[in-house]
């Protein structure tokens, strides 16, 4: 199977998961849906992290706590503990189970209070800190199920993480939950298995062309893969779900290992060596700069200064990353008007996410998620570009193969292409032993064209001997420019009369070649026939060469045939 049809079947698939996606999405259900619920939280900043729970719900209930009427979401980082407070109205006729899901899945500390008529009932901890082996329900967001009374019950937050603070917390019956989780099951089967199959497609490519820029994009396409499987809690979840430390270290250290994967992809896979010279020059010490940063950031042992950074590079890595897509572009290299628009596509979602960690627009799951959709647009586009690079290497490879097998001047084959075109007919022809013929053809004092008229009028007459002989063979027939003035006919098929009514064609028509201000234009032309059990290939040249040299001997401008081994002179 064609890198191309790899390619075809593999974007047909994307499409289907893509298709696949927003189908389960819009399909309607009677079930109601999981609901955002930060517009109805009740807010309290503690900056030192001294209150307890009960001192915070007492404060709730002396009217301290700000409404959350603004629905934010995100508090970007804060060494600050978030408390929050969500009123819950039981109007049933029975006790109420619902399940609450914090939709995040990187926050260290979650504590979840219950209060029942003012009276701590439950406490549940559910954050990053406790392994999944410690949790009553392993899932891979964190979520806690709660059986509600008659009346007014309060739920008490308190949130507290290194990482930035972005709490989009969730209500809805065991159902909708379980119709939620499908839907993200979906939707990241669809986006692992695109990554996956891109993966797959671009190894197979550079293992087969062997250069860098291939290898280089599985290496970053990767690298956004791990780190995304991370961050999203499927690490935690399904790999280290004992292992707390690993959980808190693996994200920043998979986020640089992507951040710098993206660097090395920029550079490696825009011709800058051609087109951005100065960049590729200095690329070492970039890669160094990034090695040395990433060093003493992790020394420092402060994570949220680490990613507090990285998220920082992370937005400015959009802005690199475009800026030198924009210079290649502008100096004509031909990859970067793939480059482009996928660098927006992706790290411009990149950018949209990050902004929304940060608290600056305003959440909704698909923001959240748009560094994902914005990932597999952009790496579906890059692998696109790469098959088309390896279109162009292609076609400019077999470009390279024909030129060298074609004169350039006459665009008639060359000698080199002699035996690659001819043999195969040669072979036919022993298989039925029909007649084959060779006419080689000389320019009669060519060389008095070139120190009379110039080298210039001497290449017009080669052209114009050429444009004669392309008008009068057939498809068949093999013509090379054999070497100077000279020139080969091989005639597949043809007997002995047949080539010398051609010679004779050809020699008549070359003589009333019309250039102006040059001399009058003659050949002499040698046939030679014979069938392949009579004579080798080799053996049939030199005796065409023979029948040449006779008719240069003869005064030129004649065809002379050598006929069972016997020289004739067409008068």
């Amino acid at each position: 199977m064609s890198s191309s049809q790899i390619f075809f079947r593999a974007t047909i698939l994307f499409i289907f998961c893509t298709w696949s996606i927003f189908s389960i999405a819009d399909t309607p259900t009677s079930e109601p849906q999981i609901q955002l619920v930060n517009d109805q939280l009740y807010l309290l900043e503690d900056p030192k992290s001294s209150l307890s729970h009960q001192q915070a719900f007492t404060a709730y209930k002396l009217n301290e706590f700000s409404q959350n009427s603004q629905n934010k979401v995100s508090f970007g980082f804060t060494q600050s503990t978030i408390w929050a407070v969500l009123p819950i109205e039981n109007m049933t006729d029975g006790p109420l189970r619902r399940i609450i899901k914090i939709d995040n899945a990187w926050l260290d500390n979650i504590d979840l209070y219950f209060f029942s008529a003012n009276r701590l009932t439950n406490q549940v901890s559910i954050g990053d800190n406790v392994p999944f082996t410690q949790r009553l329900r392993k899932e891979r967001m964190p979520s806690v199920a709660h059986q509600f009374p008659l009346g007014t019950s309060h739920v008490l937050f308190r949130f507290h993480s290194e990482d930035p603070l972005t709490i989009p917390i969730y209500i809805g019956s065991e159902k909708a939950m379980v119709s939620a989780f499908a839907e993200n099951a979906y939707f990241y089967g669809a986006l692992y298995g695109g990554l996956l199959i891109l993966l797959i497609y671009n190894l197979a490519l550079y293992f087969y062309i062997r250069e860098l820029r291939y290898l280089l994009y599985p290496i970053y396409l990767l690298a956004f893969t791990a780190f995304n499987f991370t961050y999203t809690g499927h690490g935690f979840w399904l790999i280290w779900s004992d292992s707390v430390t690993t959980q808190q270290w693996i994200m920043p250290g998979l986020m640089y290992c992507y951040l710098f994967s993206a660097v090395m992809f920029t550079i490696g896979f825009l011709n800058t060596r051609t087109f951005l010279p100065t960049l590729y020059r200095y690329r070492h010490r970039i890669y160094a700069s990034l090695l040395i940063l990433a060093g003493l950031l992790f020394l420092s042992g402060n994570r949220s200064l680490i990613i507090m950074i990285q998220l920082i590079m992370l937005t400015s890595l959009s802005v690199w990353m475009l800026l030198v897509g924009c210079l290649a572009y502008k100096n004509k290299d031909p990859l970067a008007k793939f480059f482009i628009p996928a660098i927006i596509m992706g790290t411009g979602g990149a950018t949209f996410s990050s902004f929304v960690t940060w608290g600056i627009i305003p959440y909704s799951q698909w923001a959240f998620r748009e560094i994902e959709v914005g990932m597999l647009l952009e790496m579906s586009l890059l692998s696109i570009s790469l098959g088309f690079n390896f279109k162009l290497a292609q076609q400019a490879r077999i470009r390279a193969e024909s030129n060298a097998l074609h004169d350039p001047l006459t665009n008639l084959y060359n000698r080199r292409a002699f035996s690659k075109l001819v043999h195969p007919s040669w072979e036919l022809a022993k298989r039925y032993n029909t007649p084959m013929s060779i006419m080689l053809m000389d320019l009669d004092w060519f060389k008095r064209i070139n120190d009379q008229f110039g080298h210039a009028a001497g290449d017009k007459v080669l052209q114009s001997v050429a444009k004669i002989i392309k008008s009068r063979t057939r498809d068949s027939d093999i013509a090379l420019r054999w070497g100077g003035e000279e020139f080969l006919i091989f005639l597949p098929n043809t007997t002995s009369h047949q080539a010398s009514q051609l010679a004779e064609d050809l020699r008549a028509q070359i003589e009333k070649i019309d250039l102006k201000n040059i001399c009058r234009v003659t050949m002499s032309i040698g046939v030679v026939s014979a069938t392949p059990d009579q004579l080798d290939l080799d053996n049939l040249i030199t005796l065409a060469d023979e029948a040449l040299y006779s008719a240069k001997e003869q005064g030129r401008n004649t065809v002379t045939v050598m006929r069972d081994h016997k020289l004739t002179t067409n008068i």
